[in-house]
């Protein structure tokens, strides 16, 4: 491909040498040569996961041994246990992933993300060891701190408490001081266009949507002293609604037999984490139609199927006070973001993701 940008030598030498072998989308490499960052890396791979597995492997491979942090190496082991789930090698996954929990040294976000998933499998005692790793920093203080936290900050915490429960063990502090701190946050939307100088009135239903890219943020910590966020500090994300799961999968804009709730459930975990990791940008979600990706697509000589065209999407055809966009995450007694009727706890809002 003419014009297409090298991938900078920034980037340790063993990375540059997976990625150079790799037929990586042009949006990646321009991405690359703008910011050498690893972390590009890992979306690339998650990418080539559905056309490319070998080369997805190649690439995680190369990350777990050599990311300049080890945060983004856990990711790529995360990633690549997926990966090899998807291809038949679970007994291979389950190596990678038991490995990672006993080297002592899991992140907190890494650990969050398979506190999650074993929670959601039942895998209850490995469940409450991610979790305990994931709130570490929390349970080293008193119990009184968690009425600090903001919503998505308490969301470990809850989610420990519910393994806890399922296990049969009696509530300790932090887990009452986390749900009795829930009961009194405020409505997430509400609080969120509060800090944009909105309005008090209830957002109405913007979508009947199935999440397919997203990100999330946290409210502040204080209500009597909100740090207002400025308008470019924002990042949407699009879905695919319900009404078109199908016709994306026929138009190969999703894998084929897709299930609508594993789609729902990796969004909620990217949004969580990412809510975590940029605690200053406010999130939101959009919907799109497989047509309107495609005329997109078309306009711009792009591929509707290459997930960087969704991305491009967002950036550039949704207006940034659209109504179409949602602020994640909606109140927890309110209708869930992917649309599906139930309420946002019982839903992807689930400490357990069910």
């Amino acid at each position: 491909m003419t014009g297409t940008p090298p991938v900078p030598a920034a980037l340790p030498r063993p990375l540059l040498e997976a990625v150079h072998a790799l037929p990586l989308p042009e949006h990646r490499r321009t991405a690359l040569a703008a910011s050498a960052d690893a972390h590009l890396l890992l979306d690339a791979a998650v990418d080539l996961g559905e056309t490319d597995p070998d080369g997805a492997r190649a690439l995680l491979d190369a990350l777990r041994a050599h990311a300049p942090q080890e945060a983004l190496r856990q990711y790529a082991t995360h990633a690549l246990a997926a990966l090899l789930r998807r291809r038949g090698e679970a007994d291979t996954a389950d190596r990678l992933i038991a490995d990672l929990l006993d080297s002592g040294r899991l992140d907190r976000v890494p650990a969050l993300l398979l506190a999650e998933e074993f929670a959601a499998e039942g895998s209850l005692e490995r469940a409450l060891k991610c979790y305990n790793i994931a709130c570490r920093s929390i349970l080293s203080g008193p119990a009184e701190t968690v009425a600090d936290l903001n919503r998505i900050g308490l969301l470990p915490l809850l989610g420990r408490a519910a393994v806890r429960e399922r296990l049969g063990l009696t509530p300790d502090g932090h887990d009452l001081a986390a749900r009795e701190a829930d009961r009194h946050l405020p409505d997430a939307a509400a609080e969120l266009r509060r800090m944009s100088g909105g309005t008090d009135e209830p957002a109405a239903p913007l979508f009947e949507g199935d999440l397919s890219e997203a990100f999330s943020g946290p409210l502040p910590g204080q209500a009597d002293a909100p740090r207002p966020v400025p308008e470019t500090v924002r990042e949407n994300h699009a879905f695919y609604p319900h009404a078109a799961l199908e016709q994306a999968r026929e138009h190969g804009l999703l894998p084929a037999g897709a299930d609508g709730s594993a789609h729902h459930q990796r969004i909620e975990l990217t949004l969580r984490a990412q809510a975590r990791g940029f605690p200053d940008v406010h999130l939101g979600t959009i919907p799109v139609t497989p047509d309107g990706l495609a005329a997109f697509a078309a306009e711009h000589g792009l591929d509707p199927a290459d997930p960087g065209t969704l991305r491009a999407w967002v950036a550039a055809v949704p207006a940034p006070d659209s109504p179409d966009v949602a602020p994640w995450p909606p109140e927890r007694n309110q209708a869930c973001w992917c649309g599906s009727g139930r309420k946002y706890k019982k839903c992807c809002g689930s400490a357990s993701l069910r």
